[in-house]
């Protein structure tokens, strides 16, 4: 081989080389972006806060993965075994009856026991149909434990979906399934506190009959004035639950007290005066009602300061307290009392502006009425 021969096959293999070294880095930057979409796809699963928000996500995601032309989650019923149908999207009459027969023929349940992400081609494929297409089943396994299974319908023929997007399916799927699991715990966990928190409401509105519905009204009211601030979902709950428990300390004050028919004493009302105290450090045992405490404690606090327990002034005083403080005073004055009638609500509105900038925080008043 004579040295042009050499420099031609050295160049030659130069460019083979090259051309290789090409293939790997588009490989690479490829793989690349599918991780980072992948990330980016489980952050948004993971920081769902609801069932619902966390299904709708997944279907937006899954779609993110492969183009969808419907999309059905369904959720195994954990005492019969069977499947219901959690969420559904652009299922029309005839999408509908090819999943039926899927169901029907047990290829729902048969992917499930599988546990793999499968591409199927349609069951019941009619020549005369002019768009075809197939289906994507993921099964949702948490703790080794199938809880569900998406079933993506799709124009794509099974033999196109790669090996690729039934990995990132899969991947994805392990995360919702997780994320499905936490929501159903913490939704659980969210009803019995609810429960206990409606239950200990109850026990206040018990001791005494001529308060009975007044914690559910003036919750009410503190929701309606949060939402006019524009408060964010967490908040407005906080406020929701603790006007419901603002006087949940009355439960440490004596009956002849609480039921008395006539106007308190200045002794008694001092006794009266401890419940914020009291029902503040009730609350305070249950660390999930934490957030509740500083609105339970500071109800009774007058934007000018001569309020209680803590005399504090203005904006001292917590927003949420300050909502409270005038839904409960509002409530107090348009309902019967053993030693009064009630006020009508254009009376009990005139007091309220009476008394804004000195009792209540003015900008509260005005939202409120």
């Amino acid at each position: 081989m004579d040295i042009k021969d050499e420099k031609e096959k050295e160049v030659q293999e130069l460019k083979e080389y090259i051309k290789n070294l090409e293939v790997i880095n588009e490989g690479l930057r490829q793989s690349f972006e599918e991780l980072t979409t992948l990330y980016r796809l489980v952050d948004i699963i993971t920081e769902a806060k609801t069932l619902e928000r966390v299904l709708n996500s997944l279907l937006d995601l899954a779609e993110e993965i492969i183009t969808c032309k419907g999309a059905v989650l369904f959720f195994v019923d954990e005492n019969s075994s069977e499947f219901d149908i959690a969420i559904k999207r652009n299922i029309n009459k005839r999408i509908e009856q090819k999943i039926n027969l899927q169901i029907k023929n047990k290829v729902i349940e048969w992917a499930l026991k599988k546990g793999k992400t499968i591409a199927l081609p349609d069951i019941e494929e009619n020549p005369n149909e002019v768009d075809k297409i197939s289906f994507v089943l993921v099964p949702l396994i948490a703790h080794d434990k199938p809880i569900g299974l998406l079933n993506i319908i799709t124009e794509t023929p099974e033999g196109n979906i790669t090996s690729i997007d039934l990995s990132l399916l899969t991947i994805l799927a392990k995360q919702a399934a997780l994320a499905i699991e936490n929501v159903k715990l913490y939704e659980s966990m969210k009803k019995d506190q609810i429960n206990i928190i409606r239950a200990l409401a109850s026990t206040v509105d018990a001791k005494d009959h001529y308060t009975l519905g007044h914690s559910q009204k003036v919750s009410e009211y503190s929701v309606r004035i949060a939402e006019e601030l524009k408060f964010s979902e967490r908040d407005i709950e906080t406020i929701k639950y603790a006007a419901l428990l603002h006087d949940i300390g009355k439960i440490a004050i004596p009956d002849d007290i609480i039921k008395k028919p006539s106007r308190l004493t200045a002794a008694e009302f001092e006794i009266v005066k401890n419940h914020p105290a009291i029902g503040a450090k009730i609350i305070k045992e249950m660390e999930s009602l934490a957030p509740m405490v500083p609105i339970i404690l500071h109800h009774h606090e007058r934007f000018d300061g001569s309020g209680y327990p803590n005399g504090l002034k203005g904006e001292q005083i917590p927003i949420g307290a300050r909502i409270v403080h005038v839904a409960d005073a509002y409530d107090t004055m348009v309902s019967a009392r053993a030693y009064r009638d009630m006020l009508p609500p254009q009376l009990a509105i005139s007091e309220l502006r009476k008394n804004a900038g000195s009792q209540f925080d003015p900008t509260i008043v005005d939202l409120f009425i």
